[in-house]
């Protein structure tokens, strides 16, 4: 009885220190993309005032994908 117990106990161990690195690395991925896609999302507005700042207008004042 004490050493099926002792397997019982066993295996709720290995399964609480399997669980708490997934939990671990799944975080971690969250938190990284969370930040990446911040810094995408920055990256890419900031190129389109670049770009919005050298398109040449019209007479109108339109950019060519207005008219």
């Amino acid at each position: 009885m004490i050493a099926l117990t002792t397997i019982f106990a066993y295996k709720k161990v290995q399964f609480f220190i399997r669980m708490s690195i997934y939990v671990v690395v799944g975080g971690l991925a969250l938190f990284v993309r969370w930040r990446n896609r911040k810094k995408t999302r920055k990256r890419m507005d900031d190129r389109t005032k670049e770009m919005m700042k050298r398109t040449k207008k019209n007479k109108d004042g339109k950019y060519p994908w207005e008219e």
